[in-house]
């Protein structure tokens, strides 16, 4: 893990929603604040427990969002990319995080501290906004993510991963961006009964496994008939 000093210009923080109403030169001024932090494959970010520190932006690779049950099982929360941003528990409260973050390839994120990034916030109004909406959507989804895990069965779970994969990267030659392990944990399910679900798509011709990862999605009516 390596420090120093953002050297992305306005490339970090303009690919954020929550800063594209920022001006070139106010841009310019808040990537001043940031810092940058490497981080290798597997690399844990932050743990469960720990004080929320910084505001923190994906600038290159994916982070991993998850919780472990008292029994050490992994509940994967959500996935990041660059230009999402997380830790704004810094904005809120002082009470320690409650989820932890690992970095699933090398990644490169920025980070603003604590102090500064409350300034930000009181500064830019449209900013708070903004980051408001974000994490109504982000409970959205949260919502939406327990409604599936209790109404839905594990077949249309598991096409429903890959429409939304597909949608994500906008091709239907899907590149799994988890583990099976990491996909079954994301769609609250055990790894052998995930596969079998794979295996039962692959079997009617919907989608085609292309080693372990990349999924070819053959017929997308019926991926979205089954999943629905």
């Amino acid at each position: 893990m390596h420090d120093y000093n953002c050297q992305c210009g306005n490339n970090c923080a303009s690919r954020v929603p929550i800063f594209q109403g920022l001006s070139p030169e106010e841009l310019g001024k808040f990537n001043a604040l940031l810092s940058t932090r490497e981080y290798r494959n597997g690399e844990i970010i932050y743990n469960a427990g720990d004080e929320a520190a910084n505001l923190l932006i994906v600038n290159t690779g994916r982070v991993k969002i998850f919780r472990l049950s008292a029994d050490g099982r992994e509940q994967i929360i959500r996935i990041l990319h660059p230009g999402d941003f997380f830790g704004e528990a810094v904005f809120f409260h002082n009470q320690p995080l409650t989820a932890s973050a690992q970095a699933l390839e090398p990644t490169v994120l920025c980070q603003l501290e604590k102090t500064q990034a409350e300034q930000v916030l009181l500064g830019n109004p449209e900013i708070s906004a903004k980051i408001i909406a974000a994490l109504n959507e982000r409970l959205l989804n949260a919502e939406s993510q327990i409604e599936n895990l209790g109404t839905r069965t594990t077949g249309q779970r598991v096409a429903g991963l890959l429409l939304d994969l597909a949608n994500e990267q906008g091709t239907d030659t899907i590149a799994l961006p988890l583990t099976r392990d990491g996909l079954a944990s994301l769609t609250g399910m055990a790894r052998e009964n995930f596969s079998r679900r794979l295996q039962d798509l692959e079997a009617q011709g919907i989608i085609a496994a292309k080693g372990r990862k990349t999924i070819i999605i053959r017929d997308r009516d019926r991926l979205e008939a089954y999943a629905n």
